[in-house]
């Protein structure tokens, strides 16, 4: 049972609902640049490095804020790290907006990536305190299917507010709608009176830390961290670097195109994450099955595309877009993994090092790609083509063939039982 339970069915909800908004922000945040990206290249005077760094940046801070995270969470409440969270999103999203030349950009980034680690977590614990447990698998499904619509904000209106105004008023409007939402998060939040999410409340330091390292101990823990990487990375990287300059420059698609192709990625995941969220209900092989076969189908659809000739064509990039959009849910049963085989004492701590899978994951393969295109002579956007991204995304798919045997030999090493 949720341990909410005694309070209001509305004070639940609203709790649940306003983790899933919380996200919408941050993904909001995660995907601006790499979606305004060709104006920022054109008003910054940025190259293909300077491009790649942001994304570089931003994840790396995400991955390695996931366990301090996981700490606080646990240890504060994921109530004060999500508000603290949204805060700083705000932070960076002015800075965007008024800040001048690749610094501050940088540093934006960079906050960026600390408030969308301290977001998602915060918004896993509030779910499963605020849900039954037997909602809690779609109850952090949703978290994805309402979060993904923020690449759409990005990807559309965002960048027809910048055309229609100016680039610092489309970032101060998502400033400012961050605020709102942090405003109303916090009179919500405050009505669940102790934080039930506080595993940790009375433990000192060096408690907390052992218990930290114990969660690193759980086989269950690199079981669900692999299964984040394999699902997660190749969408992660690319909305948040590299997407919309593959379609622009790699398949060909104009403005409007990849705006309704970057529309169609949150709706086709929607449907999956509801799927997938009753899916894997209390049965373990099953969703060990959907991992490998999302797995399988980002590389066979990748080598689809990368290997077919340009043009490419819409069938392709429908597979394509399907792959991606099921690779979000898909890498949320992650947590239920995580939950299954680790202490709940210790849960926010685990998903800290479950969540660092797939960042980890994007973090090299936007470093890579980025790496490939600059070998190839790629300066800027304008250089980049379909011929050049063949070779740029072959470490990705590397990774994911080498992800995929971790997973499938530790699913046969722990075995599929619950805790």
């Amino acid at each position: 049972m949720a341990l909410l339970s005694h309070s209001p069915r509305w004070l639940r909800v609203a709790v649940w609902v306003f983790a899933c908004v919380a996200y919408l922000s941050a993904i909001m945040s995660r995907t601006s640049l790499s979606a305004t990206s060709a104006i920022a290249s054109d008003r910054f005077s940025l190259t293909s490095d300077d491009l790649a760094a942001f994304g570089i940046l931003q994840l790396l801070v995400y991955a390695a804020a996931q366990i301090p995270i996981g700490m606080l969470v646990d240890r504060l409440g994921g109530r004060t790290v999500l508000l603290g969270g949204l805060v700083i999103i705000a932070v960076s999203q002015v800075l965007i907006g008024f800040g001048e030349g690749f610094s501050a950009l940088l540093v934006a980034r960079a906050l960026a990536g600390l408030g969308d680690a301290m977001v998602f977590p915060s918004a896993v614990r509030l779910i499963a305190v605020a849900l039954p447990t037997r909602w809690t698998p779609l109850g952090t499904q949703s978290i994805g299917i309402v979060g993904n619509f923020g690449m759409v904000i990005t990807a559309t209106p965002l960048i027809m507010l910048i055309d229609v105004t100016s680039w610092p008023t489309g970032y101060a409007v998502m400033a400012a709608f961050t605020g709102v939402i942090a405003l109303g998060a916090a009179v919500v939040l405050a009505m669940m009176g102790r934080d039930p999410s506080r595993t940790a409340s009375g433990e000192s330091f060096g408690s907390v830390m052992r218990g930290t390292v114990a969660a690193m101990r759980e086989r269950g823990s690199w079981f669900a961290f692999s299964a984040h990487v394999i699902t997660a990375a190749p969408f992660t990287a690319f909305v948040v670097t590299w997407g919309p300059l593959f379609l622009a420059h790699g398949a060909g698609l104009d403005s409007g195109q990849i705006g309704v192709y970057l529309l169609s990625i949150p709706l086709i995941g929607m449907v999956a994450g509801l799927a997938i969220g009753r899916a894997i209900v209390g049965r373990p092989r099953v969703r060990t099955a959907i991992i490998v076969a999302v797995a399988l189908l980002q590389l066979v659809t990748w080598g689809l595309v990368l290997i077919w000739p340009t043009p490419t064509p819409a069938f392709a990039l429908v597979f394509l877009a399907v792959a991606l959009s099921v690779g979000g849910p898909a890498s949320l049963t992650a947590f239920e993994i995580s939950r299954d085989y680790v202490a709940p004492s210790l849960a926010a701590r685990a998903n800290g090092v479950v969540n660092t899978g797939g960042f980890s994951g994007a973090l090299v393969t936007i470093w890579l790609t980025g790496a490939m295109l600059t070998a190839q002579g790629a300066e800027t956007p304008d250089d980049y083509s379909m011929e050049l991204f063949r070779i740029a995304y072959l470490p990705m798919l590397g990774m994911l063939v080498a992800g995929l045997i971790v997973f499938v030999l530790l699913a046969r090493r722990i075995g599929p039982t619950r805790r």
